[in-house]
């Protein structure tokens, strides 16, 4: 399985814009904006919240991937991590009116630049990457308007931090394999209008011989290098969903607590809180969507002066090697049967330029990241 898990993420680097988790999950997702715990969507919905499966009365088959075109800049120089693919694959199987089965395989988050080459040796050759893909098997049981969902998560995550202190540093990309769960609830309250909770436990992850081996050049400002430690953190959320005619309107709110996730929270990453709009049109087949997603920068910009001093140290490892900073993400999309059972699916997604002024040990710097991705599916109903 190993093998399979880095083939697909083989790439580039997966870039992601809520800290460093994707907006959202499957191609009807994404083009509202990352919409999904009260939506239903079909197949995909075991991604979003596996309590929207029980509303599926088939078998569907949802086949994607996600193409991201990230520009990072770093004081003028720009990333060479600027290309990554990652598929999307989910499965729903109605079995009686009460139960339906689901499973996932998706790339969930990940982040990274690549400096080398570039000239600029207060960029240090820095390489990171960070990559995650989790597996999803689910299932959901239906019950007088209210459903309930629930998946054990297998994690495979690879990190890797290298750069150049004035001698190499690094021991190469180093993986591990983490566990979780997923929980969800919905109710309709009418036909139209549905309200639904998703609860997404922490995952522990250790990537060997990695940020210990990053920070322990600056360990004296830290009073020790940093254990190899990072999780994803514990994410939870609300959701409306209305139907109108043919069209609906969701919004969604998601809490994510880096700030109580080990690693993250040692860089000074804060909690952050997601907030979702999106709307979409559907009829005889055919449907267009649009959607906005907003979520405040989780980086700590401290204010120090340059120089070897921890703030400056938290600059430079956040906002050079880590930079998560998008908050804003605009999203189209469309689809439309070409067969009885088979649809093609697109989405497009724009994240505009967000600049940001930092300290680090050698000086000022400036940071710049926009982000455009691409996605594509099919989707087939037996």
């Amino acid at each position: 399985m190993k093998k399979l898990v880095l083939v697909a993420l083989s790439v580039s680097v997966l870039f992601a814009t809520n800290g460093d988790n994707l907006t959202g999950l499957g191609v009807k997702s994404r083009a509202m904006g990352g919409i999904g715990i009260a939506t239903y969507f079909g197949a995909e919905n075991t991604l979003t919240n596996p309590a929207l499966m029980s509303k599926n009365k088939g078998t569907e088959f949802d086949f994607g991937a996600v193409l991201f075109m990230p520009t990072i800049k770093a004081n003028g120089s720009q990333s060479k991590s600027d290309l990554s693919l990652m598929p999307e694959v989910s499965l729903s199987q109605y079995v009686n009116e009460n139960i339906s089965f689901g499973l996932g395989m998706y790339g969930a988050a990940g982040m990274g630049v690549d400096y080398r080459g570039s000239g600029d040796p207060t960029l240090m050759e820095a390489r990171t990457a960070l990559m995650l893909m989790k597996f999803a098997p689910s299932v959901a049981y239906h019950i007088d308007g209210f459903s309930f969902g629930a998946a054990p998560i297998i994690q495979y995550g690879s990190l890797d931090i290298a750069y150049n202190n004035g001698a190499p540093v690094g021991q190469g990309s180093s993986d591990n394999f983490g566990f979780g769960f997923e929980t969800g609830i919905t109710y309709d309250i009418n036909q139209d209008f549905t309200v639904g909770l998703v609860y997404k436990s922490k995952i522990s992850m250790n990537y060997a011989n990695t940020l210990s081996v990053a920070s322990a050049p600056f360990a004296p400002v830290f009073g020790g290098a940093f254990l190899d430690d990072l999780d994803q953190p514990t994410e939870y959320g609300i959701g409306l969903s209305y139907n109108l005619n043919y069209f609906n309107f969701s919004v969604d709110y998601k809490k994510i607590k880096w700030g109580s996730a080990a690693g993250y929270k040692d860089f000074g990453w804060e909690d952050q809180n997601v907030y979702v709009i999106g709307v979409k049109y559907e009829k005889d087949g055919t449907w267009y969507a649009a959607g906005y997603n907003h979520a405040k920068n989780p980086l700590t910009n401290y204010a120090t002066t340059a120089g070897m001093n921890r703030e400056a140290v938290l600059n430079l490892f956040n906002y050079l090697m880590f930079p998560a900073t998008e908050e804003d993400h605009f999203s189209i999309g469309a689809g439309t049967k070409i067969t009885k059972n088979l649809t093609i699916n697109f989405n497009a997604m724009y994240a505009p330029n967000k600049t940001i002024n930092t300290v680090t040990p050698s000086g000022n710097f400036k940071i710049e990241h926009q982000e455009t991705s691409a996605q594509f599916s099919m989707q087939y109903r037996f």
